[in-house]
């Protein structure tokens, strides 16, 4: 593809539109786009640009997997990629001649398939686009820029330079930004889904997994079917082991309420603080259970013994005792308002205070999981090392030393041969290695959330410039915008902030 020539003219040309990167909220923003353009006048002169490095459009690293050990963490039933006909994935799956299906929208099915599922319905909207005129072009390359001036939005992709009305930047999860002075040292693993990976790890070594989240959960399991003989150990600051889904209950929401929210917050003219929103979930939880909640055991959780705990969640959602799930699981489409209704110093204390133990309640494993998992740990084949305070490398040795210190526990070191970064999503901007981000970030087109990852406008994801203003054509969608959305790791939350930021271009008129 030659570059675009930027001397044309604006006004002879046709409207423009780039997204940059297909994974699952790439996908979303390009079917918005075509829906919203089709459904106007504006059609037969649109242009849709895609920047795409990989061969398959619609994965990216959530759902890029190839291992049927990783299961979708939600219900089949709750992942369709059309809100108003909740069983659509269910029959699409129904409909695959693959043997691992799910026959009912209760059951984990492997992330692989929901990642055919998003490239046909990547495939539907290309038809309808070539259907209602609308040119769509593709570019296997990597835009390392992306600038503003009064004529568009210039994107450099590799060689070529191209300039667009409208750019939609979905880079979707980008590697930790934790841990980056291993990354010249062989036997560290710095993300699972990118190069070699956990494959390169020889099955007889020790591992040493930092973190416990549903990502250490993926990397637990991929060894396991690998067939590693090696002791695994996980290691966490302060959260254990993700709990285990059961039985989804429908509720309804009594206290966790757009209506409370308004009321609270005075139809929205001021904040609301940590105790404030800590109350209105205690009631939500303690309500829909109709029992007294002992929150100092469900605070101290992190420390208890892994293997009994987990055996026990393990029974509670094989019982259906596992309704407090259903009732947070309810609260997904309120959350995003409510984070936005709290003060900056009621957010920050969240995150610093309390986002691991809600992870650990929130984002939950499947039971078939939690079976594995169980099996493994009574085996002896991996163990969990809470207290996190050190890593570092002795070149010498050629091991990873690991230092923990848990609470109301005594001090301990570990040695491991290979080390597995399962931290997640890097939100640190300035230690990002996308050269996108950081050309953006030097000149101020973007600026960094206090809270990390990238700062937009909450209804129409405009990014924020560094001196505060908001772009009138860059848009920002995906798990980076968790600073602003909070819950950027569903892709319900992302296919609606595909929605909002594709909307918003209806009230700029999709003007030149």
């Amino acid at each position: 593809m030659s570059a675009e020539s930027d001397a044309v003219p604006r006004s002879d040309r046709a409207r423009r539109f780039a997204v940059v990167g297909m994974g699952a909220s790439g996908v979303g923003v390009f079917v918005e786009l075509v829906r919203s353009l089709a459904a106007s006048d504006l059609a037969a002169d649109a242009e849709i640009h895609i920047f795409e490095t990989k061969e398959r459009l619609g994965a990216g690293v959530a759902y890029s997997t190839p291992h049927d050990c990783h299961l979708l963490n939600m219900r089949a039933g709750t992942m369709s990629v059309h809100a108003d006909d909740p069983g659509h994935f269910v029959r699409w799956l129904a409909s695959q001649e693959d043997g691992t299906r799910a026959s009912s929208g209760t059951d984990y099915v492997p992330r692989r398939l929901f990642a055919v599922y998003l490239q046909e319905f990547f495939e539907e909207a290309l038809t309808r686009a070539r259907r209602h005129g609308i040119r769509v072009v593709t570019h296997r390359s990597m835009v390392s820029d992306c600038r503003e001036d009064s004529r568009g939005v210039h994107l450099i992709a590799g060689l070529d330079h191209f300039l667009f009305d409208y750019s939609f930047l979905c880079l979707g999860d980008l590697p930790s930004t934790e841990y980056l002075e291993f990354t010249k040292v062989p036997a560290y693993v710095h993300s699972m889904w990118h190069g070699a990976g956990l494959e390169a790890i020889d099955p007889d070594t020790t591992v040493g997994i930092l973190g416990t989240s549903l990502t250490a959960v993926d990397a637990l399991l991929q060894l396991r079917a690998s067939g590693h003989r090696g002791v695994i150990t996980c290691f966490s600051r302060r959260r254990s082991l993700p709990k285990v889904q059961g039985p989804r209950v429908r509720h309804t929401l009594r206290h966790v309420t757009e209506e409370n929210l308004r009321l609270l917050t005075e139809d929205h003219t001021r904040k609301l603080e940590f105790p404030e929103v800590a109350e209105l979930f205690q009631r939500e939880l303690e309500d829909g259970l109709g029992l007294a909640i002992d929150w100092r055991r469900v605070l101290t959780e992190p420390s208890a013994a892994f293997t009994p705990t987990l055996a026990r969640d393990i029974e509670l959602a094989e019982n259906g005792q596992t309704l407090w799930y259903s009732i947070l699981d309810a609260t997904s489409e309120v959350v995003p308002q409510v984070w936005r209704s709290m003060s900056a110093d009621a957010r920050a204390a969240f995150m610093t205070d309390h986002l691991s133990i809600w992870s650990m309640f929130r984002h939950c494993m499947p039971l078939d999981n939690a079976h594995r998992l169980l099996a493994m740990a009574t085996e002896g084949a991996f163990q969990v090392a809470s207290g996190l305070t050190a890593v570092t490398y002795d070149e010498e040795r050629a091991v990873f030393r690991v230092e923990v210190a848990p609470v109301g526990g005594e001090a301990a070191a570990y040695d491991v041969d290979h080390l597995v970064n399962a931290t997640g999503t890097g939100f640190a901007l300035e230690r990002s290695d996308s050269s996108l981000i950081q050309n953006m970030l030097m000149r101020g087109d973007i600026s960094p959330h206090p809270l990390g990852g990238i700062d937009v406008d909450f209804d129409t994801m405009r990014v924020a410039r560094r001196d505060g203003s908001f772009s009138e054509r860059a848009f920002y969608v995906g798990p980076l915008t968790r600073g602003v959305h909070f819950y950027t790791n569903s892709f319900e939350t992302n296919l609606a902030n595909a929605h909002s930021a594709v909307a918003a271009l209806g009230t700029l008129s999709y003007a030149h």
